[in-house]
């Protein structure tokens, strides 16, 4: 059982954004610090008209 443990460390791994995917996050931080927001109720009303 111990020797199950040892092998079973969760491993730390990274992902590299690209320039697009920081431009988006970066547009929704701006997005959500001016307000400019919808909820996933209005969301799914448009999505059916």
């Amino acid at each position: 059982m111990d020797n199950l443990k040892k092998h079973n460390k969760p491993r730390l791994e990274f992902y590299q954004l690209s320039i697009q995917e920081i431009t988006s996050i970066e547009k929704s931080e701006e997005d959500i610090k001016y307000g400019r927001l919808i909820s996933q109720e209005d969301l799914d009303k448009e999505d059916l008209e």
